[in-house]
């Protein structure tokens, strides 16, 4: 088990079209970390990049601020739709199952 953190990056809530209530998404996901850190469950941040938006490295691509991870947390970076395709993610993910 493990709880996945999918594209909360910076840039996404600058965008033209605003994220739906990002406010209460941000606490909702922080809640459900803390939730996960409680209980010794591995939490994953995936964290794409992609030549426009979210270059890697710039101030977009960064997560937001208001996460706040712990040394404990893992960072996938990511460059397809697919957090599999190309990352870590299935050998991080098979060997927490393990530890769990």
């Amino acid at each position: 088990m493990a709880l996945l953190v999918i594209d909360v990056q910076t840039g996404l809530f600058r965008k033209s079209t605003p994220i739906y209530q990002a406010d209460e998404l941000l606490k909702n996901i922080s809640f459900l970390v803390e939730k996960a850190h409680d209980k010794n469950v591995p939490v994953v941040y995936i964290q794409p990049s992609n030549p426009g938006a979210l270059a890697f490295g710039s101030e977009d691509w960064q997560l937001h601020p208001n996460l706040h991870l712990t040394d404990k947390d893992f960072i996938i970076h990511k460059q397809h739709g697919n957090a599999f395709e190309g990352t870590s993610l299935e050998e991080l993910l098979d060997s927490k199952s393990k530890t769990v």
